[in-house]
């Protein structure tokens, strides 16, 4: 009986063994499965299948990207394969040593800097080095709905508008009846650090000195940006306060307000990316009825914004590389591309892929002035400036954290730069006299500086 209940054992484990084996005798490249972190917009579906589609043996699975959840996963050898990353979260992954410097495979691979967009090429790389390369690029512009404006009998904005008339047009919105009865909302924020980073940017204001030294928050332009986004809400009265924006969300159930009020017909205008056109088929009610014009201008200047990727990195730790290479090595192909366009995806990784709005036409929006309307915007944008002496993640929940202040009207805006400012300088010092490195690193750059004010 021994003998036998022995043999059964021998049996089972010398199949384990053998079933091990072969699990673990497959070539790198057959039979690998991709974890991909990355947001739940449904376009994604269709980009994972022409992948796998194209290439035999290797699948990718989607989960969700929640940066924290990210960073430690990724640290501690479990985070997915490829990881979707704003450049505040990018640089800090960098920083951390959890992403796979790609400068070299990015040649061989065909998705080198050069290939995208200009504008967003120094926010794929730290140092010189490229960590990640885009999944999509977006430029912000107005988007509004027509069925609203001719609700109000309103005419619609036009093109080459000011931010004078911008207000205009929000009040008008607000102020004349709507033959529905209906009461409208002008302008949805369904992000406020966007928002703020577009204010900023048409005001002519950066984050940082060109050197990361200096914090310049507090700047005339910054400031004046602040009363910006503090004046839409409390004076010109186009945009939700926090409190009714609660009040909306508590009598009807758009909860997350923002991007469902404007979709559900609710509000006239929001300023978000060309991605918003992958949920439109969602409400057949916005059917024919989307429009864009650019962000509106200051008198003298063009319309400006800020610009920024979806960007892919590897994960350092992956065990499947050169599976990863070639999921990024299809981002900068032109099948990849069109997938973007047709499903309107924001814009493609290829600006040759973008030349024009008739290019992006797709079927649910085939106004070619639509799409045009983004391909301006993302020529006349440029990226946030970062600095390399303190994590841009936490620069940017102070920034949300200071918009939360400003809309609660805890202090005037110019109080609140400077505060903003104050605390973003003392956390660079302190850094600086805690990291050698970045000692080192600062020291040179002030030397470079006294030696530029000499005429040297």
């Amino acid at each position: 009986m021994k003998s036998a209940i022995f043999s059964a054992f021998a049996l089972f484990f010398g199949l384990y063994a053998v079933a091990l084996v072969t699990l673990q005798s497959d070539s790198p490249e057959d039979n690998v499965v991709l974890r991909w972190a990355t947001d739940p917009n449904p376009a994604r579906d269709r980009q994972v299948a022409a992948f796998t589609n194209a290439n035999p043996g290797i699948s990718v699975t989607t989960e969700s990207g929640d940066p924290t959840k990210l960073l430690v996963q990724c640290a501690t050898g479990v985070g997915p394969d490829l990881v979707d990353l704003s450049e505040p979260l990018f640089e800090t992954m960098v920083r951390a040593g959890l992403l796979l410097d790609l400068t070299e495979p990015a040649k061989k691979y065909g998705f080198s800097p050069d290939k995208t967009f200009a504008a967003v090429r120094p926010t794929l790389q730290v140092d010189g080095r490229q960590f990640r390369f885009p999944c999509n690029v977006n430029a912000q512009a107005v988007i509004f709905n027509k069925a609203v404006f001719d609700d109000h009998q309103l005419p619609y904005p036009q093109q080459d508008w000011t931010w004078d008339d911008f207000v205009e047009v929000g009040r008008a919105i607000r102020e004349t009846p709507s033959k529905s009865g209906r009461k409208h909302i002008p302008l949805v924020n369904w992000n406020s650090s966007f928002l703020f980073a577009d204010l900023l940017m048409a005001h002519g204001g950066r984050y940082f000195s060109e050197d990361g030294l200096v914090c310049l928050l507090d700047s005339q332009e910054a400031v004046a940006a602040f009363e910006h986004y503090h004046d839409l809400m409390f004076k010109h009265r186009v945009m939700p306060t926090p409190e009714q924006s609660a009040a909306m969300s508590g009598q009807g159930g758009w909860n997350s307000g923002g991007i469902n009020w404007f979709a559900s017909g609710e509000a006239a205008m929001i300023m978000i990316g060309r991605w918003f056109s992958v949920q439109a088929p969602r409400f057949p009610q916005l059917q024919g009825q989307l429009a864009a014009v650019p962000l509106p201008r200051f008198p003298d200047q063009g319309s400006r914004g800020f610009i920024h990727a979806r960007g892919l990195g590897v994960n350092a730790k992956t065990k499947h590389p050169e599976a990863a290479l070639k999921f990024l090595s299809y981002l900068a192909s032109p099948e990849y591309g069109e997938l973007i366009i047709r499903d309107g995806d924001a814009l493609p990784p290829s600006a040759a892929m973008a030349p024009d709005g008739a290019a992006l036409s797709n079927e649910q929006l085939p106004d070619a002035v639509f799409h045009q309307t983004f391909v301006d915007a993302a020529a006349n944008a440029r990226p946030i400036d970062t600095s390399p002496f303190i994590d841009s993640a936490q620069v940017q929940r102070w920034i949300a954290e200071f918009l939360e202040r400003l809309e609660n009207r805890v202090a005037s805006p110019s109080e609140l730069a400077r505060q903003l400012t104050t605390e973003i300088n003392r956390a660079i010092a302190r850094n600086i006299e805690r990291d050698s490195r970045l000692r080192q690193r600062a020291e040179a750059l002030r030397g470079e500086n006294k030696a530029k004010e000499a005429g040297l």
